[in-house]
């Protein structure tokens, strides 16, 4: 086995004492006799084999900065960090791409305190709510409160401040429906790699390129492959440069490794081969006996023992590498992990004596809030004893307490899903992963590069650690040796460009910008820039090629009428003809022979047209030798050419093909009356620009005057079976919810007679009876715990719908402001719906 060097991992002197040995050790973690409250140490077994393989090779630490650099707000500056601020001090807009953990958000704080000195407004975009409320605690503590407002789908709090933290969905919003505000100087887009997500991407590129030209920007970023590329696309949409700092070194330098619990660390080439010694049967008795010495147990029928978080996490506690981020793809299974430490605990009389005072501050500022969620009492628990978990299922309110007593250091396990690891600055010594797979929606997949390292980022905190450690435990379900990824070698994935177009962009482009400007939008994003820029630098080869006269050539170099290349396809097809001839005399069927017969009958469908009607060309020697030396010269000619045609081909049909969903969509509206034919709105279209969930869907119903029929509770309803997302299928509330009453009749027959209206390719609208249900219920059952028993929902699934419930309320109050009664009575619904537990917390 691999012993990685012989560094050891870590100097501290505390990991140089052998550790005392616990009188009732953790058998996977549950106590053998749980009187009292236990620390938690690892079993001597595992942990002396943890111990011997806690090693790796000399890891490069990053040169260190320039001593002249100046010092901010008591920090010294690294070198890239001084390089982003000069450019933003210069006017300039910067892309920083860094690891996590290297100090990127710094220059966001730079520019921010600049912008608040000057008198100038700065927005401050995340991709997810958490990242937003973070940011906003931190600049109410830096500027107090009045300086700071958060504008996402729950909240909307100072909406004039200096200091603005959004959502980028609600400033591609502003954007779209050119409401930003003049005072505006400069936009930070965190974690701008999310121009990579699928289902979000989008919003971040017509951001980026909506963005006004008074506007400066800065993205921030993990190391992204092409963040050149990116640069490079903005320079072009922005018609000016883009800088790019990178900095590709780590201050904690990172130690990755798998764990089995007999086996202790390694990398992945030992865990495959633990598997490939367990069940492989050893050629000779020399073998087995090699193989019986290597294994710390005798293999059997039951194969591999199965290593627990909690032997991961007993090792981690007795070495003192605690604290740890445990990253689990289930929200049941991070809660499970954390009830199995019952009867344990990770903190010391004095620290649990800290941890209760900061519980009670917690619950003095948020009163009844956490005490009213059904979770906050185990919660609490935990939290008290060093242990937490962290999810979306979660209350909004408890997974601020867990934020905040975290970020205090007094939590030392923290099991989470992967949404943790998205931007939130909260570093730890050691980030353990349960597994290498998780489930995408359809199947169990290997993580993507990204995803590993945006978690394993996490590890190693600054000015703490000397290196951090970065764990996955070795699963052995399912086994395949791909399953075992050498990490430091799985690098991210470049960013790919998301455009697409809804019913709300297209109505605002053309109420809003001018033929030309639509078309020039269109045409900006990524992936048609992208395909544009290759065919200029085809172009430009081929120009290179064509006025070099030394390479002067025969014009038939590379085509089929060639005599070298008719010959090659003529000795192809003869063997293809003379494999069928064999194949056809086998009797009987065998379906490996079939196959190959399949697939050279195509490849002979394929060549024998190239070969009708080519004129026969003969060469002489000398014109063939002559040739030979110029295909050695040029011999990227043809392809070069060829290249050059299918890009030009590529781009021009996807410039088409964008221009072609923006047109089918106005002429769409036009048909409906959303627009008038020279892309004015119209009074369906001026509520529908408005809108920015199933707008389509909404604005009808307001126009067929079923939402001035409903009463407040029945149009909070319908809203919820609009923000009700798919996946989840429960027989007995769609039950319940098909005899809700007429008025979800009306609705759902406009909802079949505008998915029979639109045409197929464009956006479909959305709508689940069992949402109504669920906000309906909720607005009448007062008391919340009987709610949750009788919906059979999360507390955190139940608020995150009544939240975008209440999202789409806002904007609909917004959109019909000119119909008063129906404008006070959406109001009323945002009411109901907004109840305490909903709405407390960020």
């Amino acid at each position: 086995m691999s012993r990685f060097g012989a560094k050891n991992f870590s100097k501290q002197r505390d990991n140089k004492r052998k550790p005392e040995l616990p009188r009732q050790p953790v058998e996977g973690g549950l106590p053998v006799a749980a009187a009292a409250l236990r620390p938690v140490k690892a079993l001597p077994a595992e942990l002396r084999v943890f111990r011997h393989t806690l090693n790796q090779e000399e890891s490069g630490y990053p040169p260190g900065p320039n001593p002249d650099n100046p010092v901010w707000h008591g920090f010294k500056l690294d070198d890239f960090q001084v390089d982003a601020i000069r450019c933003l001090d210069a006017g300039q807009d910067c892309l920083v791409a860094a690891h996590t953990g290297n100090g990127k958000t710094l220059i966001a704080d730079y520019l921010v305190d600049r912008a608040v000195r000057e008198g100038r407004q700065v927005l401050y975009t995340a991709p997810i709510k958490a990242l937003s409320n973070q940011k906003y605690r931190d600049y109410c503590r830096a500027y107090g409160e009045g300086s700071v407002g958060l504008l996402t789908g729950d909240h909307q709090i100072n909406r004039l401040a200096p200091i603005i933290v959004m959502t980028t969905e609600i400033f591609r919003n502003m954007l779209i429906e050119k409401d930003v505000p003049g005072e505006l100087s400069h936009v930070v887009f965190d974690e701008i790699h999310y121009l990579n997500d699928p289902e979000r991407g989008a919003v971040w590129e017509e951001c980026l390129i909506l963005l006004p030209p008074q506007v400066r920007f800065l993205g921030l970023s993990a190391t992204v492959p092409n963040i050149g590329e990116i640069a490079e696309w903005l320079s072009h949409v922005h018609d000016r440069k883009v800088p790019v700092v990178r900095y590709l070194h780590r201050h904690v330098p990172l130690g990755h490794f798998y764990y089995q619990k007999a086996l202790g660390l390694g990398l992945a080439r030992d865990m495959v081969q633990l598997w490939e010694d367990c069940f492989n049967p050893p050629a000779d008795l020399a073998a087995q006996t090699s193989r019986d010495k290597r294994l710390p147990w005798q293999c059997g029928p039951e194969g591999i023992p199965p290593t627990s978080h909690r032997s991961l996490v007993a090792c981690l506690a007795s070495l003192k590498l605690l604290p740890t981020l445990y990253f689990l793809f289930s929200r049941k299974g991070c809660e499970q992990a954390a009830r199995e430490w019952a009867g344990y605990t990770f903190l010391g009389p004095g620290e649990r004596q800290a941890a209760a005072e900061t519980l009670n501050r917690l619950e003095e500022r948020w009163g009844s809030g956490l005490a009213a969620t059904g979770v906050w009492a185990e919660m609490r628990d935990l939290l008290a004893r060093g242990i937490g978990y962290h999810h979306a299922g979660l209350p909004p309110i408890v997974k601020q307490a867990v934020e905040d007593i975290f970020s205090s250091g007094l939590v030392r396990v923290l099991y989470t899903t992967e949404t943790f690891a998205v931007g939130i600055n909260y570093p730890v010594k050691t980030v353990c992963l349960d597994s290498n797979t998780k489930f995408d929606g359809t199947s169990f997949r290997v993580l993507t590069g990204t995803e590993y390292h945006q978690m394993a980022g996490r590890a190693g905190r600054r000015g703490m650690d000397e290196q951090g450690l970065v764990i996955v435990r070795a699963d052995y379900q399912h086994f395949s040796p791909d399953r075992f990824p050498h990490w430091p070698e799985r690098r991210p994935e470049p960013i790919r460009s998301r455009f697409t177009l809804a019913f709300n962009t297209v109505v605002n482009l053309a109420a809003h910008h001018s033929a030309g400007q639509v078309d020039k939008i269109l045409s900006l994003n990524l992936k048609v820039w992208r395909e544009s820029a290759a065919a200029f630098r085809a172009r430009e080869r081929l120009q290179q090629l064509d006025h070099t006269p030394a390479l002067a050539r025969c014009s038939l170099v590379g085509e089929d009428a060639c005599p070298v290349n008719r010959r090659l396809i003529e000795t192809q097809l003869r063997t293809i003809n003379q494999r069928l001839r064999s194949w056809a005399q086998h009797k009987g069927k065998n379906s490996r022979v079939a196959k190959r017969r399949a697939l050279a009958l195509e490849k002979q469908a394929e060549l024998t047209p190239r070969l009708k009607g080519l004129p026969t060309i003969r060469c002489d020697r000398k014109q063939r030798v002559a040739c030979e030396k110029r295909v050695l010269v040029t011999g990227d000619y043809v392809q070069a050419r060829r290249q050059a045609t299918e890009q030009l081909a590529r781009s021009d049909a996807r410039i088409r093909e964008v221009a072609a969903e923006y047109e089918r969509m106005v002429n769409f509206l036009v048909q409906q009356q959303y627009l008038t034919a020279a892309g004015n709105l119209l009074p369906r279209g001026a509520v529908l620009s408005k809108l920015h969930v199933e707008e389509l869907l909404v604005a009808e119903w307001v126009f067929e005057g079923l939402l001035q029929q409903v009463d407040e509770v029945e149009l909070a309803a319908l809203i919820g079976g609009v923000v009700y997302e798919e996946g989840r299928f429960e027989v007995h509330v769609l039950q319940a919810a098909r005899h809700l009453g007429d008025w979800l009749n009306r609705a759902r027959s406009v909802f079949f007679r505008l998915k029979d209206l639109v045409p197929e390719g464009l956006p479909q609208p959305h709508f689940r009876i069992e949402g109504c249900w669920y906000i309906k219920t909720m607005i009448e059952t007062p008391d919340w715990r009987a709610l949750l028993a009788t919906v059979n929902m999360t507390e955190g699934d139940m608020i995150a719908l009544a939240r975008r419930a209440m999202d789409v309320l806002r904007q609909l109050a917004r959109a019909v402001e000119d119909d008063e009664a129906l404008h006070k009575k959406v109001k009323r619904a945002q009411d109901l719906v907004a109840r305490p537990e909903v709405v407390a917390g960020l």
